[in-house]
């Protein structure tokens, strides 16, 4: 078993552990010679603990995934087969598997895995994002010995895709259109087209920076502060809107930029490591930060404070959320009431 403990490294180290598993028991690569399974992570931040596969009670539903649900010290918990969840429909179930039981966007899941190996500390810049938007259940990938790669498994798109296909509502707190059918940029959103429509629309409108690499959350939040009567400008890499908000010139569009919103769990530079930058920036120090994330718990509240954000609200979470701008905002705007 592993042993989940509280992290000890510095906020603003831009390091964090994953808990390395297999989904399958041998590869599920066919078209190579490859005999081992290939390896996943998930951010220990996400996770509870990893159990022993317990007694599952199957359920009514229409998603192949959910075996059912087991009990956890009094708590019903869904169990997910995560090998069918990735597209691995001949993988089983055995005495020998593990669940991975984890906790985000408040609430908790159990993954059921072929096995977990062990807890890597790594670095975010060593962590690259999706070679292609074809890998949407990846949110990231790295190179370790021998050559060979973990990858970062997006829990909360899994989990949203089997919610919608059972009839649910999927992991956002507030309605969203089509928000499968996202545009998958890689790099930073038209800031041109930003600054244009503020012109158009409402030149004292405020103008806000999202930096999530998700294209679903991202859509989903540039959805709901558009709504709100913001201006947006997108990025998609904390490394990238921290070099163009470092070395932006007076009257450039990033140079209006009034707040920025942006979650925690990104390649190359995480949120507070984010956060770090720019407070030790005699330019943007006073900057409001608002980070958004779908860990949960005062333990990432505490390490956002440390790191100097203003605000940590649950990801898609629209009460939060427009409280956090309501104080961070000045008091002309109106958007929210």
């Amino acid at each position: 078993m592993v042993s989940i403990g509280r992290p000890m490294f510095q906020v603003g180290s831009n390091i964090f552990e994953l808990i390395e598993f297999t989904a399958t028991k041998t590869s599920a690569v066919t078209s190579s010679d490859r005999k081992t399974p290939i390896l996943y992570g998930v951010n220990v931040a996400k996770v509870r603990e990893v159990i022993r596969l317990p007694t599952i009670v199957p359920c009514l539903t229409n998603a192949p995934e959910v075996l059912g649900v087991f009990n956890l010290r009094g708590a019903p918990i869904p169990a997910i087969h995560l090998a069918k969840a990735l597209g691995y429909d001949d993988e089983v179930v055995t005495p020998t598997s593990q669940v991975i039981v984890t906790e985000f966007s408040s609430r908790k899941a159990g993954f059921v895995v072929a096995g977990t190996r062990r807890i890597r500390r790594v670095s975010w810049d060593k962590v690259l994002p999706p070679s292609s938007d074809a890998f949407n259940t990846i949110t990231g990938m790295m190179l370790i010995e021998n050559q060979d790669f973990i990858f970062i498994l997006d829990f909360e798109r899994i989990l949203l895709d089997i919610e919608s296909r059972s009839g649910g509502q999927g992991t956002s707190s507030f309605a969203i259109d089509n928000p499968m059918n996202s545009n998958q940029n890689t790099g930073m959103a038209n800031a041109a087209a930003a600054n244009n429509n503020s012109s158009q629309n409402n030149s004292k409108r405020p103008l806000i920076l999202v930096v999530d690499d998700s294209p679903t959350a991202r859509r989903a939040i540039c959805e709901l502060l558009r709504g709100m009567q913001l201006d947006i400008i997108e990025y998609t890499n904390a490394e990238a809107a921290w070099q163009d908000l470092s070395n932006s010139e007076p009257g450039s569009d990033l140079s209006k930029v009034q707040l920025i919103v942006s979650d925690v769990e990104m390649p190359k530079l995480d949120g507070y490591s984010f956060v770090k930058r720019i407070r030790g920036s005699e330019k943007l120090k006073k900057m409001p930060i608002i980070l958004h994330s779908s860990l949960t718990g005062d333990v990432n509240k505490e390490r956002a404070k440390q790191a100097g954000a203003d605000a940590y609200v649950g990801k898609l979470n629209r009460k939060e959320i427009v409280e956090a701008l309501k104080a961070a905002l000045p008091p002309s705007w109106t958007g929210a009431s």
